[in-house]
């Protein structure tokens, strides 16, 4: 889950993030990530190697919005 306030958007923010953690999976040898990305959100990920596997209906305190499950597939560390 990610999420970066509006004031600090469009900086470089969650690009960081996102790779902080690829880098932490990837010396794990975790095999992919896996996210629910809002409709905003999914450009985001799909810019940085992730694919939409399916498209989604939630419900959160009784309202209903559309996301997408997407997984990225995370080559070994060669460090490791």
């Amino acid at each position: 889950m990610m999420y970066v306030d509006a004031a600090h958007q469009r900086i470089g923010v969650a690009t960081l993030l996102l790779a902080s953690v690829e880098a932490a999976a990837r010396a794990q040898r975790v095999e992919g990530l896996l996210t629910d990305a809002s409709i905003t959100g999914r450009p985001f990920f799909e810019r940085r190697g992730f694919a939409v596997v399916s498209s989604q209906q939630v419900t959160v305190r009784g309202q209903s919005f559309s996301n997408f499950r997407m997984w990225k597939v995370l080559p070994p560390d060669r460090a490791a």
